[in-house]
């Protein structure tokens, strides 16, 4: 009995006089969830900022493409034709404007 007591007084002892590295191990274990936490949100905003980048860089590409076929079709009558009519108003000889009031 007096062997048992004396154990559970070492026991004790050493419990008492390691606690500051009971401490730190949970100092350390709420700092790693924190940072996993913190890590996990980055990610999440990231992964949605890159799709967003995405869409704007495929409708880039697809102006891109307009754009292109619109100076490279620049060297066609009829196209240069269309663009005077549509942008500047502008009809052929022999062809009436015709204009509607907005109500």
């Amino acid at each position: 009995m007096l062997f048992e007591e004396d154990l559970k007084s070492k026991m004790l002892n050493t419990l008492l006089s390691w606690w500051w590295v009971a401490c730190f191990i949970l100092l350390c274990l709420i700092s790693y969830i924190y940072a996993s936490k913190k890590k996990s949100d980055l990610h999440d905003y990231l992964s949605k900022r890159t799709a967003i980048l995405m869409e704007i860089k495929d409708k880039a590409l697809v102006e891109k493409e307009d754009l292109l076929l619109q100076i490279n079709s620049q060297s066609d009558p009829l196209w240069v034709q269309m663009a005077l009519m549509k942008g500047l108003g502008l009809v052929p000889e022999g062809q009436r404007k015709i204009h509607f009031k907005d109500q």
